[in-house]
């Protein structure tokens, strides 16, 4: 189960949190990068041929995909940050990105225009936050977001297990007024028992599921599922998260008409910066600093 848990955690980190905003998956960074004289530069793949932009452009690119056009200055200058402190935590220490380290949504100038983003505003945000990274102890941080917790985020141990101390719970009072806050999920069980068999390698012969065959072990503080059994099997509730396609681990559940209802809250795996919360934030007044600190207790900017 740990080997499994180890590539969710790489497949789930940083793509799947944007789930839930529009988002163009024609461009992806690949695990070819290099540091160059003028900075990180990153190849870019575009239909099987690499497309090598600087870290501005990619950037603005990723913004506007995991953005909304109406989105807060502030809060577009904060995830500047956060991409910044994450392209540095990737090359701190010699580490090599897989390719799914770096698998961020991208929208070209073309694909910006379209979903009808300000160019000005993208790169403003880039601009003027230039050389501005999150520190943690002097070092860049691994700068986790997602786009809306279940009102608390969630610490980092609870999903992956080991500490970092800058992700860890905060108050995200905010998430709890956005239109996609809950949403209900029905899945038959054959589309459970085909999700689940892709992820353990064995196929469940279930012939009907009961209320008896399903069951919630653990929740962490912030109330999303650690641990839940079906079929007498044990999945972490990120993992059920990730196979299954739901929009958050925090959920409660009904078995009827041979499947199961989901009842989610949040998107995404909780942790770190909050987009719905740090906009909420913005909108409030607050800096983009501010935002950080907040989402990112025990840092520094």
């Amino acid at each position: 189960m740990r080997k499994r848990l180890v590539w969710l955690f790489i497949g789930c980190l940083l793509a799947i949190p944007c789930m839930g905003t529009q988002i163009y998956q024609n461009y992806r960074p690949s695990a070819d990068w290099e540091q160059s004289a003028e900075g990180l530069t990153v190849h870019m793949k575009e239909f099987g041929m690499d497309r090598v932009v600087g870290f501005d452009e990619y950037a603005v690119g990723v913004l506007a995909a995991v953005l909304d056009t109406d989105t807060q200055e502030e809060t577009v200058k904060a995830m500047a940050v956060v991409l910044r402190t994450y392209i540095a935590y990737m090359s701190e220490g010699g580490r090599t990105p897989e390719g799914q380290w770096l698998g961020q949504p991208w929208l070209s100038a073309g694909e910006r225009l379209a979903k009808g983003m300000d160019e000005e505003k993208l790169r403003k945000a880039v601009t003027e936050t230039e050389g501005r990274r999150i520190l943690y102890d002097g070092a860049p941080i691994l700068p986790l977001y997602c786009p809306l917790s279940n009102g608390k985020t969630r610490n980092f141990a609870d999903v992956w297990g080991g500490e970092l101390p800058y992700l860890v719970s905060v108050d995200s009072a905010w998430d709890k007024g956005s239109a996609d806050y809950m949403e209900k999920v029905f899945l038959s069980r054959k589309k459970i028992v085909r999700s689940l068999a892709e992820a353990d390698g064995t196929e469940n012969a279930w012939e009907q599921l009961s209320e008896s065959m399903v069951q919630i072990v653990e929740k962490d503080d912030s109330g999303y599922v650690r641990q839940i059994q079906i079929g007498g099997q044990t999945y972490s509730g990120e993992e059920l998260r990730c196979r299954l396609g739901l929009p958050s681990a925090c959920f409660d559940y009904s078995v009827r008409n041979d499947g199961i209802e989901f009842t989610c809250y949040g998107r995404g795996h909780g942790v770190g910066l909050s987009l719905y919360g740090a906009d909420a934030m913005a909108a409030e007044g607050k800096t983009w600093e501010e935002i950080i600190l907040w989402y990112f207790p025990g840092t520094s900017v």
